[in-house]
């Protein structure tokens, strides 16, 4: 028995030892994990270490961390992989170390500063800022923006052994080029060279549209406008003494809205354009006087009235902020002016296109009308209407407008674009005077103009050269409106070929006017298709295009051009009239290209060239109507080799009596192939008006002829 029991224990033993499994299961004890550390100093800047691959980014001085995750008997080896900007670190412990069951915390990197060198040039030819580029070690970029010609230095230096790569941002206006345009600093370098020359020039003139007196002291600003009609402005100026302003390095531009603005005048706009064809222009800015200039004080509600046409604007009290948007304080100064292109549409600011609200496309406007409102302050600042405050304004309806609609876009000009802007309608009223105006509210104030937008047909056509019958490209031709207020412009392409659009159902006024060239004027009517015209515009280096505009009364003034068939003749003359509308002297043939006799003109005469030396002489005839010359107003437009001369009667005189024409101006031309252009501005009677046996007058303008046959 008792072997039995002790055999029956041992089994027992046996099988619990067997169902707590054998030792081969049992898990594995992992061995510990050690980390590498240390300390850094007189680091300023990134630098980066590498633990064997890795890459390990220090920014600080201090302990730093490389890693815990080593097994003893790991090997490491450290290395710097990239230093800090001007500064070299090495690593003062050692390099190559082995895990022994414990951590590693004795790695040494120790920075030091860099001799450092500068880096500078000198910068030629350039009339605006310019952006020089730079690339350090093949990897970091920076810029260095140069503001005017002479010495330059970059703002930061550099550690020998840097490699450098310099470029020259695109610039407008502006060709540059930098050398050298490597460089690997050993030294001290001060030979950079960044040279620039300049293409692309837009000259002008601003002058008053009433008298053509020069304005100085106008402020100018150019702006350009890129393909996505994003507007930048390109430079500010004011006109010298002459009423004279240059913009240089404006490139090539399709479209440069230039606005002109003076104390006392509207504000105004113009487009130009250059190109590789013209890469210098020229335009007038010719500004309207203001026609009510009041004060009132800000704190108070004001009604500011023209007695001599329905014009008004209406104003909240406290109406006006600053243009750091504080409440205007006491004096303001309001000036309104009449825009009314009745007789003239060019005196409209920018050309007559607007954004089509509906489509966001951009179309040809009507004028039934125009306003143009400035405020400033005490100190001459300008102020804008406060936000969410509104005014009430009043557009005189224009005295050419035969059937103005009940209700109209109301459109404010954007100066910056020079394009019309649709914000909100005005609706058509009487004032107690039985005055038509357009009735709107504004939340800001520029030049706001009641216009209907229409869709165009176009005139097809070509322009060439009268002498060569060469094409030409990039040549500006005007399309104004006789029986509509409404002007296009356009430019012909690198075929000489063109197309302008123009209200259907209308008659218009082509032409080529552009800073080198002129055309004789045609008339066209246009039905409600696209008019192909018949024969291409000849365009001449032009001596001189004249444009004769008035009021409604008289109802019909008349253009007398004056002049030799020989050289320096007194006696031999021909005049060009309503009846005998073109003359030819020397084979050069001078044209009125209009005569009109139903108010406001244009009369246009057109003289490709002066044919032979002597005394040329234009005068103004009042044939029909009541009023005088001077009260209509009369205005003449000469435009001689590109310059533009405004005359305008500055004494009254009764032209229904004897002395019923103004003579207006001479052009004596020299056999030395020079121009004078000579005021006279005197009234005398029609068929005695023209010269005797007259002496030089003062010279006003002289340029050397292209051409005397």
């Amino acid at each position: 028995m008792t072997s039995v029991k002790h055999l029956l224990i041992c089994s027992s033993v046996f099988l619990a030892l067997s169902g707590c499994g054998s030792s081969d299961d049992t898990p594995p004890v992992e061995s510990p994990s050690y980390a590498l550390s240390g300390t850094v100093s007189g680091l300023n800047g990134t630098v980066i270490v590498g633990v064997n691959d890795t890459r390990i980014s220090i920014s600080q001085n201090g302990s730093i961390s490389l890693g815990n995750n080593f097994k003893s008997g790991n090997q490491v080896s450290l290395s710097i992989k990239q230093q800090p900007t001007n500064q070299n670190c090495a690593i003062t412990s050692a390099t190559t170390l082995s895990f022994s069951n414990t951590n590693i915390e004795n790695v040494t990197v120790a920075c030091e500063n860099l001799p450092t060198f500068n880096i500078s040039g000198t910068a030629t030819g350039l009339l605006r800022p310019v952006t020089l580029q730079y690339q350090v070690n093949g990897s970091a970029e920076a810029s260095l923006n140069i503001d005017e010609q002479g010495a330059f230095v970059l703002t930061e230096s550099f550690a020998a052994g840097t490699a450098i790569t310099f470029s020259v941002a695109d610039s407008i206006g502006h060709s540059c080029s930098v050398t050298p345009t490597e460089v690997t600093v050993d030294t001290a370098i001060s030979n950079l060279v960044l040279n620039c020359s300049t293409f692309g020039a837009l000259s002008g003139r601003v002058t008053s549209y009433g008298t053509g007196l020069p304005i100085s002291n106008a402020d100018v600003s150019a702006f350009v406008i890129s393909a996505n009609n994003i507007s930048s402005l390109l430079q500010q100026t004011t006109t010298d003494q002459t009423g004279r302003f240059t913009i240089g390095a404006v490139g090539y531009q399709q479209r440069i809205v230039v606005q002109a603005a003076s104390t006392g005048f509207a504000s105004r706009s113009d487009v130009a354009r250059t190109s590789e064809n013209n890469a210098e222009t020229t335009m007038s800015i010719a500004l309207l006087a203001a026609d009510v200039v009041t004060t009132f004080d800000a704190s108070a509600a004001a009604v500011i009235s023209d007695t001599n046409s329905a014009m008004q604007v209406s104003l909240p009290a406290s109406a006006f902020v600053t243009s750091e948007g504080l409440p205007a304080t006491g004096s303001i100064t309001a000036a309104l002016t009449n825009v009314d292109a009745s007789s003239d549409p060019a005196i409209m600011p920018g050309y007559y296109l607007a954004t089509n609200p509906q489509t966001g496309n951009v179309q040809a406007i009507e004028s039934f009308g125009a306003i143009n409102a400035q405020f400033t302050d005490a100190s001459g600042k300008a102020l804008q209407l406060a936000q969410g405050v509104d005014a009430t304004i009043r557009i005189p309806v224009a005295e050419r407008a035969d059937t103005p609609p009940a209700t109209i876009p109301l459109m404010h000009f954007n100066q910056q674009t020079g394009i019309w802007d649709v914000e909100g309608e005005a609706t058509l009223q009487i004032d107690e005077m039985s005055r038509p105006y357009y009735l709107g509210s504004v939340s800001h104030f520029s030049t706001w103009n009641a216009d209907v937008l229409f869709e165009s047909v176009r005139i097809i056509g070509c322009v060439f050269e009268s002498d060569s019958s060469e094409r030409l490209a990039n040549v500006r031709i005007v399309a104004d409106g006789t029986d509509y207020i409404g002007r296009s412009v356009t430019y012909s392409n690198s075929e000489g070929e063109f197309d302008i659009a123009v209200r259907p159902n209308s008659q218009v006024l082509l032409s080529v006017r552009d800073a080198d060239g002129q055309s004789n004027t045609r008339i066209i009517d246009v039905g409600t298709t696209d008019y192909d015209l018949e024969n291409c515009l000849a365009v001449s280096t032009g001596a001189m295009t004249v444009t004769l505009t008035w009021g409604e009364n008289p109802n019909d003034l008349d253009t007398h051009f004056l002049g030799p068939r020989t050289a320096n003749s007194v006696d031999d003359r021909f005049r060009i009239y309503f009846s005998k509308k073109q003359e030819m002297v020397n084979d050069i043939t001078m044209y009125l290209d209009r005569d009109d006799v139903s108010s406001f003109g244009p009369e246009v005469l057109t003289v490709p060239q002066f044919p032979v030396a002597g005394r040329y002489r234009y005068a103004v005839h009042h044939y029909a109507g009541s009023g005088t010359v001077f009260q209509s107003p009369t205005r003449v437009e000469a435009r001689v080799q590109g310059e533009t001369f405004i005359f305008s009667p500055t004494m009254d005189e009764d032209t229904n009596s004897e002395l019923d024409s103004w003579v207006v101006f001479d052009v004596v031309v020299t056999s030395e192939r020079v121009i004078n252009v000579v005021p006279v501005n005197t009234y005398m009677r029609r068929g005695s008006e023209d010269i005797a046996d007259v002496a030089n007058g003062t010279t006003s303008f002289s340029k050397e002829l292209k051409s005397i046959q």
